[in-house]
């Protein structure tokens, strides 16, 4: 049982607190951010039936002096928007629809809106992701190549942008082979997402299915668009590599093992990743509990790396040194159940940070300061149905 001056009864008296109208005082500085959600049945890769009642990709900000969360809009009229991005202007807004069927296709959906001037949002056009079930998009840094992970067949796709921000034809696709040793989990590839490459050309991609790392490559040849992998690196056997991030400065990325609940640290200084670390993603105290690991993220200054946990139902904090080893320094309980993904919004006048947690199974979204003393605070929470997604615009 934790003590009265726990993190998580921090949380529970500051919302009490709150809810009795206690008012802090208001910033015009606000950070917006979306939030994808479930909007409908899916089935998740153990087999277990999720039942969403989200009602599509909610639009909101946060002060960041009190932490208040406030809804703006909700983009209706998609289904199971579960990653949503933006282009650096936020005037196009991108999102996967996790489906395995989609216009009597084995495939899953992408969708473009466009950002009028008033604020208001249209589709601007919807095509196949071409695979079932995609979880994770990426928009490289040209905003000219948008990435699909799909995680239910396996693939990864990449659709050229047009200048009118419409997708092209054609979609280029990477499909894997092959599984690893978990027989219900990884019985076949399962792509779960595709990040820049900093150290070489083209995207990494992460596959839990096969516990591999590659990197795959856009080129044009001969006036035809090829998407091929060029190289790859393998985790140890069950440990579901999920999601990555990278150090602001050093020549170090950070991946979190959905599986093995650990994080993976690599260093590239010579060109190539070489594993320097293998840390858990769990604090001990947390260690009794059935947990898969999901978000991850790194502070601006390099100093603090966080990683989600599901089961657990934490943030775990790691300090991070000068050489971008890390060390874990406690953990945030989510305020929740199932904190599928989190953003960090900073805030450099006041050194604060604010996670913005998205809980999937308790349907909120809670808003918790947490300072360079690795205080945390909770600060606001929002109602919101199945959100699996928070994207800082």
């Amino acid at each position: 049982m934790r003590s009265e001056g726990s993190a998580e009864s921090v949380i529970r008296r500051t919302l009490s607190d709150k809810r009795r109208g206690r008012r802090s005082k208001m910033s015009k500085e606000r950070q917006e951010f979306l939030i994808g959600t479930y909007t409908e049945t899916v089935i998740f890769g153990d087999g277990s039936r999720f039942i969403g009642n989200g009602q599509g990709i909610y639009w909101a900000d946060i002060d960041m002096v009190s932490g208040k969360i406030r809804l703006k809009q909700i983009i209706e009229g998609i289904k199971n928007p579960s990653y949503v991005c933006a282009d650096k202007a936020g005037k196009r807004i991108y999102a996967v629809s996790e489906l395995e069927e989609y216009e009597g296709h084995k495939s899953g959906a992408v969708s473009v809106y466009e950002v009028g001037e008033d604020g208001s949002v249209k589709l601007l056009d919807r095509k196949a992701s071409m695979g079932t079930n995609p979880c994770h998009l990426y928009l490289d840094e040209t905003e000219g190549i948008l990435y699909i992970s799909n995680y239910g067949s396996g693939s990864a796709c990449a659709y050229r942008i047009g200048q009118d921000g419409c997708l092209k034809e054609p979609a280029m696709v990477i499909r894997h082979h092959g599984h690893s040793i978990d027989e219900e989990r990884q019985e076949g590839p399962h792509v779960h997402s595709i990040h820049p490459c900093r150290f070489a050309e083209g995207v990494l991609v992460c596959d839990l299915g096969l516990d591999k790392i590659s990197r795959c490559v856009v080129r044009e040849q001969d006036g035809q668009w090829l998407f091929t992998e060029e190289e790859s690196w393998m985790t140890k056997p069950g440990y579901g590599p999920r999601m990555l991030v990278y150090h602001p400065v050093l020549p170090i990325f950070y991946v979190v093992q959905e599986m093995g609940n650990r994080v993976l640290v690599y260093e590239y200084g010579n060109g190539t990743p070489q594993q320097v670390q293998d840390v858990s993603s769990l604090v001990t105290e947390d260690g009794g509990n059935f947990n898969t690991a999901a978000e991850i993220r790194i502070h601006s200054s390099g100093t603090r790396l966080y990683v989600s946990n599901r089961g657990a139902d934490c943030i775990t904090v790691y300090d991070v040194d000068g050489a971008g080893r890390i060390a874990p320094n406690g953990s945030i309980p989510s305020g929740g159940k199932t904190p599928r993904c989190f953003a960090a919004a900073e805030n450099a006048e006041s050194g604060n940070t604010f996670l913005v947690i998205a809980n999937q199974d308790s349907d909120q979204l809670l808003s918790v300061k947490h300072t360079d003393c690795h205080m945390a605070e909770a600060e606001d929470e929002l109602q919101v149905g199945s959100p699996v997604c928070v994207w800082l615009l």
